[in-house]
């Protein structure tokens, strides 16, 4: 069959399916129609193809980003028929580009070295011992390199706006920082998942000299993640050149936006498989010594400090011996889940072993500041109520309590094994002095500590 340009409105009027959609949707239609309007009526005849496509009576074959035109090519799965559409990707008024992920059948001229680059980091984040085990963080760093790489820009960074700013810029010092455009990074990005350009960056103005700033000249964002991931958010490339990211490079960023969302989702899977405790959904011992190392690395690095806690249930063997060691699990895992969101986003809780609760609290963290989140978490176990099942099917709400020793980096070790026998000592020294309380190494009297250590 011969190919021959249309308008939307004969597109509607003659060629698509219309009587297939339901009554309302045909309303709509014919009032755009007889409106006259050619944008209203091109607007509907999008919605028209969605919405047959949604319904299964149209399909989706091609989706092509030529420079600044979208072609979409679509099958009448009843007649055979296919009809394409020639979408532009217009600048807005600002001067910004928006253009929905994935683009599908990208052909561009990307060399193999750049695809294999990026499908390489499977190989470096998920296998054994890669840094995958050291958390998503070391999953975006590798991310953001990677894209630094390929897309040959000057600068790459990262925002995510699910946690406050205070708590990002702990969380990730130095790979967060703030977006160009917060809105535009926070709605279109991550909100509605577009690749989002900035062709042209009009210049900045220094506010103490005056002068104009032109370090950038062009910008890209993509979305990186999911909203249930640990970390999500937008990933932006920075260029000096004006209009760097042409038709090849867009279609690199949307591969890496998908690459680095299933590294992520990936990751996040093997860290629960590797590092998490099944009874308590909490990090198990062997994530928390390898934390434990990468904290004090950090801190010494940084010079700066970071505190040790062992939080231990007060009189557990008593909960396990009167109602039965099922009910011993339902307090143990509730007990996590309070000193799991009792604790600050970038700090660390794993079931040690037993009734032990480790936890990190990590630098910079002052020895008053410690204390204060410790106590936070001893009083909301205190509060809370744990509903458990006994041996004779009757159910109780038991009242629980923690005990906390904690040491403080590097004012009582300087290595994991004394900051937690510090911690230890400390605990020790809170429960023979009445439990369900809060000491640190530094308040145990001196005539204590001899006989905590024998």
């Amino acid at each position: 069959m011969k190919r021959r340009a249309i308008l939307f409105r004969e597109l509607l009027e003659r060629v698509l399916p219309v009587s297939r959609l339901p009554a309302g949707d045909q309303l709509q239609l014919r009032r755009a129609l007889e409106s006259g309007d050619a944008r209203q009526i091109e607007s509907i005849g999008l919605e028209t193809l969605d919405r047959l496509t949604h319904l299964g009576h149209l399909r989706l074959i091609e989706e092509v980003l030529h420079g600044d035109e979208k072609l979409r090519r679509y099958r009448d799965l009843a007649t055979g028929n296919t009809v394409a559409v020639r979408l532009s990707v217009p600048e807005d008024d600002e001067g910004i580009v928006k253009v929905p992920l994935p683009i599908r059948d990208w052909k561009g001229s990307t060399s193999l070295d750049q695809i294999r680059t990026l499908i390489n980091l499977y190989d470096k984040l998920l296998t054994r011992d890669a840094p995958v085990l050291r958390g998503p963080t070391e999953v975006l760093r590798h991310i953001m390199v990677t894209a630094r790489q390929i897309l040959e820009c000057e600068r790459v960074s990262f925002w995510t706006p699910s946690l406050p700013t205070e708590d990002r810029m702990a969380l990730l010092t130095e790979l967060v920082s703030e977006p160009y455009d917060e809105p535009l990074a926070r709605d279109w990005v991550i909100g509605q998942r577009y690749l989002v350009m900035i062709p042209d960056l009009p210049a900045q103005i220094d506010t103490r000299t005056g002068t104009l700033q032109v370090a950038f000249q062009s910008l890209a964002m993509i979305p990186v993640g999911t909203k249930d991931l640990t970390v999500s958010g937008a990933l932006s490339a920075w260029s000096s050149k004006p209009h760097h990211f042409n038709e090849n490079r867009q279609g690199l960023l949307s591969l890496l936006s998908e690459v680095a969302t299933d590294l992520l989702h990936r990751g996040q899977i093997l860290e629960d498989l590797v590092f998490v405790d099944a009874g308590t959904r909490v990090y198990n011992r062997a994530y928390f010594n390898l934390q434990l190392e990468n904290e004090i690395a950090r801190a010494k690095r940084d010079g700066t400090s970071l505190a040790l806690a062992i939080a231990d249930l007060d009189d557990f063997k008593a909960v396990n011996g009167r109602y039965g060691y099922e009910a011993g699990n339902s307090v143990l895992s509730a007990v996590a889940q309070v000193l799991k969101t009792g604790l600050r986003p970038f700090d660390s809780v794993a079931r040690w072993g037993g009734e032990e609760f480790g936890l990190i609290l990590s630098a910079p963290v002052s020895p008053e500041d410690a204390t204060a989140v410790c106590e936070r978490l001893r009083r909301s176990t205190e509060l809370s109520r744990v509903g458990v099942t006994g041996l004779s099917g009757e159910t109780v709400s038991l009242h629980v309590s923690v005990s906390v020793g904690g040491a403080m980096y590097p004012q009582d070790g300087t290595t994991s094994h004394a900051l937690w026998r510090a911690a230890n000592a400390a605990l020790l020294h809170a429960k023979r002095t009445g439990k369900n309380r809060v000491v640190f190494a530094s308040g145990i009297p001196e005539e204590s500590i001899g006989a905590s250590e024998s």
